[in-house]
C-alpha cells in the first residue's frame, strides 16, 4: 500500500485533472469571497435580530423554545472584541512561526483553546460551576457523588428510575465521566474548566483527521481553530453534549489510520472506541455513513482491497465484542439492554411532550445552522455545491456529502425533536472540515478570519440573550 493520504494515493491509471478555477496568487476566488461575505452578512443580521429578541431558537409549535432572558447592551460585545483581538494575534504568530513548526503551532492553539473559549462566552452571567452543580441543567454530577463508579455500573438497572431526568434518559458513560474527573477534583467550577478542556480535544482529533484524509496542513489548522468556535459547543459548555464529538472523532481517526497503515492495532482500537461511543452517547453513531464513504473511497483509490476491508471489520467486531463481554462479566452491565431502554424512553418522551414530527423535520435544520454557526452553514452549502460540480470521488467531497447525509438522515428519522441545538454539536464540529477547506481555497487569510469572527459574533450576541442553558 502507498504511504500517503486518501487524497494523494495513487490509482492504477492516472487521475483526470479536476476542473475548476485555479486561484491567482494573492487573489481570493470570487465564489469563495461571495460565500464568506454572505455568511458574515447573515450572521450580522442574526445578531441584530437577537438584539431585538426576534431571532427564533426552537419552535413554539414544536413545544420547545429557548426563551430570551436579557436585553441587549453594547457591553455584550466586549467579549467579541477581546476574543477577536486574541484570534488575530494568534493568527499573526502562526504566520510568523511558519509551516516548519507545525507541532509548535498546534500546541500553541491547544494551549489557547480554553482561555479563548471562555473569553468568547464571557458575557454569559451563569458560571460553569453553577451549571455543573445543577440537577436541572446537568443531571450527571450529583449521581457521581451519590454512587461509586462500581455501584453505578453494577446496579444501574435498579437505580436508573430514581435518577434525575437527563441521567435517567442517557447512557451511564456520562455519569462515569464525572467519576473519572472526580479522581482529580469534585469542585464544580474546576470540573467546568476540565470539561471545556476535554471538549477541546475534538479540535485536535479533527486536525489529525484532516491530516490523514486531505494531507493539508492549512485546512487542518483552520479546522482545528473553527472547532473551538462552534457556537453550539460554546452555548452549552459545560454540558456533556460538548464532549460527545470526542469519542466518535477518535473512532473516525483510528479508522483512517487503518486505511493508511493496515495494522491490526488500529482496528482493535477502533472496536474499543466504538464501544465507548455507545457507552457515552450513541447518537453520533449515525456518522457510520462517513465511515462507509471513506471505505468506498479507499477501495476506489486502491488504498484498500476487499481482504483488507474484511480484516478491518473482523478485528473491529472482535474488539467491540471483547469490550462488551468484559463489561458484562465484570460488572454485569449489558450495553444493548441499556441502549434499547434509552431509545424507547426517547421515543416515549417525544410523544409525552407532544413534539410533532412535521414541525421538527423543518425546524431541526434551522437549529443546526444556529449550532454550527450561520456563516459556517453557508460555507458548508458552498462545499456541497462544489462537491457535486467537481466530482464526488474527492476526499473533501466524501467528507462533506457524507456529513450532510448524516444531517438528512437524523432529521428525517425524527429522533431529534426539541432541544436540538445541543444535539447537533457532534455533527457541527465535524462539518467544520469543509468550512475550513473553503476558507483555505484562498491564498489570503481574510476569508478564514471573517468566518471565525462571524462565529464569535454570533456567540457573543446570543449567549447572554437566550437561555440555551440555565441552572
Amino acid at each position: 500500500m502507498h504511504d500517503g493520504s486518501l487524497l494523494t494515493a495513487e490509482r492504477t491509471r492516472p487521475a483526470v485533472p479536476e476542473p475548476g478555477p485555479v486561484p491567482v496568487a494573492g487573489r481570493t476566488p470570487r465564489p469563495v469571497a461571495i460565500a464568506v461575505l454572505a455568511g458574515a452578512g447573515l450572521t450580522v443580521a442574526a445578531a441584530v435580530l437577537a438584539a431585538m429578541r426576534m431571532l427564533p431558537a426552537g419552535s413554539r409549535a414544536g413545544a420547545w423554545r429557548y426563551r430570551y432572558v436579557g436585553w441587549f447592551s453594547w457591553e455584550m460585545l466586549l467579549p467579541f472584541a477581546g476574543s477577536l483581538a486574541a484570534l488575530l494575534a494568534l493568527l499573526w504568530l502562526t504566520h510568523r512561526l511558519g509551516q516548519r513548526r507545525e507541532r509548535l503551532v498546534v500546541g500553541m492553539w491547544l494551549a489557547a483553546a480554553v482561555p479563548l473559549q471562555l473569553v468568547v462566552r464571557a458575557a454569559d452571567e451563569v458560571s460553569l460551576g453553577a451549571i455543573v452543580a445543577s440537577d436541572r441543567a446537568n443531571s450527571f454530577y450529583t449521581p457521581s457523588l451519590r454512587f461509586t463508579a462500581y455501584d453505578y455500573l453494577t446496579r444501574f438497572q435498579d437505580i436508573v428510575h430514581d435518577l434525575p431526568q437527563h441521567a435517567r434518559s442517557n447512557m451511564p458513560g456520562k455519569t462515569l465521566f464525572y467519576h473519572l474527573l472526580g479522581t482529580l477534583t469534585t469542585n464544580p467550577a474546576a470540573l467546568g474548566i476540565a470539561i471545556t478542556a476535554v471538549s477541546s480535544l475534538a479540535a485536535l482529533l479533527v486536525y489529525l483527521l484532516v491530516r490523514e484524509v486531505l494531507d493539508d496542513r492549512r485546512v487542518a489548522l483552520f479546522a482545528l481553530i473553527l472547532c473551538l468556535l462552534v457556537p453550539g459547543r460554546l452555548y452549552f459548555l459545560p454540558i456533556l453534549n460538548a464532549v460527545s464529538p470526542v469519542p466518535i472523532l477518535l473512532s473516525l481517526w483510528l479508522f483512517t489510520r487503518y486505511l493508511r497503515h493496515a495494522h491490526w492495532g488500529w482496528a482493535v482500537g477502533l472496536g474499543a472506541s466504538l464501544y465507548l461511543v455507545f457507552f457515552f452517547e450513541p447518537l453520533p453513531l449515525v456518522m457510520g455513513l462517513t465511515f462507509a464513504a471513506l471505505a468506498v473511497l479507499a477501495l476506489y483509490r486502491r488504498r484498500l482491497d476487499w481482504v483488507g476491508l474484511l480484516k478491518l471489520v473482523s478485528l473491529t467486531l472482535a474488539a467491540f465484542a471483547a469490550a462488551y463481554l468484559g463489561m458484562r462479566l465484570v460488572f454485569g452491565y449489558d450495553l444493548f439492554v441499556n441502549l434499547a431502554w434509552v431509545l424507547a424512553d426517547a421515543h416515549d418522551f417525544n410523544e409525552r411532550a407532544l413534539r410533532p414530527y412535521d414541525v421538527w423535520v423543518v425546524r431541526n435544520l434551522g437549529d443546526f445552522a444556529l449550532c454550527a454557526g450561520i456563516a459556517a452553514a453557508v460555507l458548508v452549502g458552498y462545499a456541497a455545491w462544489d462537491a457535486v460540480r467537481r466530482g464526488v470521488t474527492r476526499p473533501i467531497a466524501a467528507l462533506t456529502l457524507s456529513g450532510l447525509a448524516v444531517l438528512a438522515f437524523l432529521d428525517l428519522v425524527g429522533i431529534n425533536r426539541g432541544e436540538t441545538t445541543r444535539l447537533w454539536i457532534f455533527l457541527a464540529v465535524f462539518l467544520m472540515i469543509p468550512v475550513a477547506w473553503v476558507c483555505a481555497r484562498s491564498p489570503r487569510v481574510w476569508p478564514f478570519a471573517v468566518v471565525a469572527a462571524a462565529l464569535m459574533l454570533q456567540v457573543a450576541t446570543t449567549t447572554p440573550m437566550i437561555a440555551f442553558i440555565r441552572p
